[in-house]
């Protein structure tokens, strides 16, 4: 098939859309809309913490299979085959009763989000010149915003009058239309192509080629990784049970906050991306840590509606940032191949680190009796993260700047 030259931030657009669908509505859709399924379900949170972690645990598999899958068959395949398996599992959700298939299904529409997310270090390396890469990557780790965002409004739309089923359907509906768009964009720009496409931007001069070579620092980048799952993941998953259930707040502000989340992630992926290209990755993910910092603080201090909806905007500045931080400063210092490799690791890790940390969430609750022990579990995990960043090596892109 011939090749079509599309533009670059078009097929950027497109990356952002399919990580935006498989992490914003296969990941997070679930626990915005937790209280009204289980209003029909009947399940109790020990279900909810051991479904959430299940679900970082398949995005480990689903990591790991990504990175094999993108070295046979290549990335835009891996990235389509992910979001077509998305869409078909959200339709699934809603006509399913039986509690055990619809764990089953979550848990693979959750971890569809790592086997479109790890692929995107190599697309982007074929569309963006390595100076924009830090940039278009902390756009496409923000893609998720837009999910969390449409998710908002359909819970609010659907779920509070007890049509929560609808959610499903729309989103599942949406995701497989995109996976149909995204076939034929793909291949029309000639990314399906094996090797090396015409769209080749990067720069790979001066980049290590095997992990032995970046063992020193890459450890680090390993450990962030599963801090990464570990930290956000738990204040998201008991966000809304946290507002409605323990503080007595209504569906209606519940889902304000979230979309609050989303709207500001949409801008972070910009403000944080811009701080990535001027001053280094390692600048943008020490601030993306002291957000989540403030963010668990405030929550601690002080749960009103004014520090809830603070603490949700400190959040989202750092929480969807910082995936595409990770890569992009790998990215400076290995080759593409190599990057994808260490994506993959890094993923796992952070699957492991979302499944306990959802865990260890629910023990919170369970023995506290409030959900508030979580938020502080998420501030000072978030000021080792920090500290952890300030011992990496400057980007070498940043050093020869």
């Amino acid at each position: 098939m011939t090749s079509v030259r599309l533009p670059g931030n078009v097929l950027v657009a497109v990356m952002i859309a399919c990580v935006a669908t498989c992490y914003g509505f296969g990941l997070s859709l679930f626990p915005q809309i937790i209280p009204d399924m289980r209003k029909d379900l009947a399940f109790d949170y020990a279900f909810v913490g051991t479904v959430t972690g299940l679900v970082q645990f398949s995005t480990v598999a689903f990591a790991v299979l990504a990175t094999w899958l993108v070295h046979r068959i290549g990335a835009a395949r891996t990235v389509v085959a992910s979001v077509s398996l998305c869409g078909l599992c959200l339709s699934g959700i809603p006509i399913i009763d039986n509690l055990y298939v619809v764990a089953g299904l979550l848990m693979v529409a959750g971890a569809t989000g790592a086997s479109t997310f790890v692929p995107m270090i190599n697309l982007a390396s074929r569309v963006v010149r390595a100076e924009q890469r830090g940039f278009a990557m902390s756009l496409i780790s923000s893609a998720p915003a837009f999910g969390v965002l449409i998710n908002s409004a359909l819970v609010a739309a659907y779920a509070g009058s007890g049509h929560w089923q609808m959610v499903w359907y729309l989103t599942g509906a949406a995701t497989i239309t995109l996976a149909i768009v995204t076939h034929i964009l793909f291949g029309r720009a000639g990314l399906f192509d094996s090797g090396t496409s015409h769209e080749t931007l990067a720069s790979t001069a001066g980049g290590s080629a095997n992990l032995r070579s970046i063992m020193p620092w890459v450890v680090l980048i390993f450990a962030l990784g599963f801090i990464n799952g570990l930290m956000p993941y738990p204040y998201l998953t008991y966000l809304s049970p946290f507002l409605r259930e323990e503080l007595g707040y209504s569906v209606g502000f519940a889902s304000w906050l979230w979309a609050t989340i989303g709207a500001v992630g949409i801008g972070a992926g910009f403000a944080i991306g811009t701080i990535s290209s001027r001053l280094g990755a390692r600048c943008a993910m020490l601030a993306c840590y002291s957000s989540f910092l403030a963010a668990g603080a405030l929550v601690v201090l002080d749960p009103s509606m004014e520090f809830s909806i603070l603490s949700g905007i400190f959040f989202s500045l750092g929480f969807y940032p910082i995936y595409g931080l990770l890569p992009a400063y790998v990215s400076h210092r290995a080759t593409p191949r190599l990057a994808v490799t260490v994506l993959g690791i890094c993923t796992v890790f952070q699957g492991i680190g979302g499944t306990t940390g959802n865990f260890f969430g629910g023990v919170i609750k369970t023995s506290t009796e409030s959900f508030s022990g979580i938020y502080l579990a998420v501030a000072v995990t978030a000021a080792v993260a920090a500290a952890m960043t300030i011992l990496l090596p400057k980007d070498q892109r940043a050093q020869a700047g």
